[in-house]
């Protein structure tokens, strides 16, 4: 029943959206070319070949926040959690719209129209789903009642979910109690422990149980099913919260697949759109970037090749994401005879290797410039960890066991790290920390923020000063 009544309000939901994108496009037309609030200087194109191109903007922008996932109706979305995904939905709906119309027909639209048309559709997608989540939190409060909940077991999660219940009572859930394994007497701080584990079915029962939380220990696992196996006939909603944080989570969460619930303990962040988001800005920064610095690389060039002997590139292998080997490439900063018999030596601060010059370009990271070109290949990525040897990777996870958790994503010209100083011959457990800190906190915004603040002050690499 109550999933049945999600999934209604989820087909509410979608109609009230493609109703409201609808109005968007007409009345961006409106504002456009009909008020006189903008100057048209070149005629009002035929109000017929903006409908014409309606159902393309509508299977675009339903298909894009289908995907973005904005149609979650469970108790649990939260408005900042809706905010981000209903933005990043409209930007890839957006894009995909422009390059289709642009690619597929000879029709121009006005870049103004659509500009208006973005700021409506968003505007609107956003105000109306506040009205409608809303009332849906009212009846939730106010007609429906609170909802009780039984948290059994005790395991890392029960005190930020507490907390978070308390939090949010637009939820309607109110917890009752908790119960623990046999043996322990204190549970979470202000709950009621109504008994041990064998204590359940009376529990639900008696204390009008609505929802049963199961938040058991990584090692009481094993009693799970023998305790569903005793309430199956009860009516009440089960949860699951797994204890998780034992085996090194990275960007934990609940898929889906034909019906199968996988339970996500490790896993890039950059799957479905933000996969794509991501290579989009990858793409066209870089892109820009190595036209812009076309005059500078080709200085670069020419003065390697007037100060030393030896190529002007140099190619490393390097292990990017998913372990997979790619060729890094840099502007040759070293005597060309800096690694004898190809032997790996770990970079040191006032490196005798170096070049006159090429102690100025690593000062500088102007030596990092043609990895644009690994950008653009899809080797690499504009911000990400740093991409390291394969043969000090073995020694690495020797020493750091979440090492390894860095190939979850694409390697980076830039990173957290290096904006925060730890670049070079710094601290590699840092280094670490930081890169698992961007990957589970990953988003476009941070992305911008790290490219934002490598161009403010992060050229000047002080390990090399």
């Amino acid at each position: 029943m109550l999933r049945e009544s999600f999934r209604l309000l989820q087909r509410f939901y979608r109609l009230v959206d493609a109703v409201w994108i609808a109005l968007a496009w007409v009345i961006a037309y409106w504002v456009r070319f009909t008020t006189g609030w903008i100057p048209v200087y070149f005629g009002v194109p035929p109000f017929k070949v903006y409908v014409e191109h309606l159902p393309l903007v509508l299977l675009v922008w339903m298909a894009a926040l289908s995907y973005g996932g904005v149609y979650r109706t469970d108790r649990w979305w939260n408005v900042a959690g809706e905010w981000k995904a209903l933005a990043r939905s409209s930007a890839v709906a957006m894009v995909l719209l422009v390059s289709i119309i642009y690619l597929s027909t000879k029709v121009e639209f006005s870049r103004i129209f659509y500009a208006c048309f973005l700021c409506l559709a968003f505007v609107g997608l956003v105000s109306i789903r506040r009205i409608l989540r809303g009332l849906v939190q009212w009846s939730r409060r106010n007609v429906s009642g609170s909802r009780h909940v039984l948290l059994v077991g005790d395991n890392t999660f029960v005190a930020p979910f507490c907390e978070n219940v308390g939090l949010h009572p637009e939820t309607g859930l109110t917890i009752r109690g908790q119960l623990l394994a046999e043996g322990e007497q204190e549970g979470t701080e202000r709950l009621e422990v109504f008994g041990d584990y064998s204590a359940i079915r009376k529990t639900l029962q008696e204390e009008g149980i609505h929802i049963v939380v199961f938040t058991l220990p990584l090692e009481h696992g094993g009693q799970l099913k023998e305790m569903l196996k005793g309430i199956d006939d009860l009516a009440v909603d089960i949860l699951v919260i797994p204890d998780v944080f034992p085996i090194m989570p990275l960007h934990p969460g609940i898929e889906e697949f034909e019906g199968i619930p996988l339970v996500r303990v490790r896993a890039s962040p950059h799957e479905g759109t933000a996969r794509l988001e991501k290579r989009i800005l990858d793409v066209v920064f870089s892109g820009i970037a190595m036209v812009l610095l076309a005059p500078v690389l080709l200085i670069i060039a020419l003065l390697i090749k007037a100060t030393s002997s030896g190529p002007v590139l140099y190619r490393q292998a390097r292990i990017g994401m998913d372990g997979r080997e790619f060729s890094l490439v840099k502007f040759r900063t070293m005597r060309n005879d800096a690694e004898k018999a190809n032997e790996p030596v770990w970079s040191i601060r006032d490196d005798p290797r170096r070049t006159r010059l090429g102690a100025f370009l690593r000062k500088y990271s102007l030596d990092e410039l043609p990895q644009l070109w690994n950008v653009l290949k899809g080797e690499m990525s504009l911000v990400g960890p740093r991409p390291e040897r394969p043969e000090f990777i073995r020694e690495f996870q020797k020493e750091i066991p979440a090492y390894i958790l860095r190939q979850k994503v694409k390697s980076g010209m830039t990173g957290l790290a290096q904006v925060r100083g730890w670049r070079g011959p710094t601290s590699l457990e840092k280094r670490v920390e930081c890169d698992i800190q961007y990957i589970e906190g990953w988003s476009l915004g941070l992305d911008l923020k790290i490219l934002w603040l490598t161009l403010w002050k992060g050229f000047v690499n002080k390990a090399e000063q």
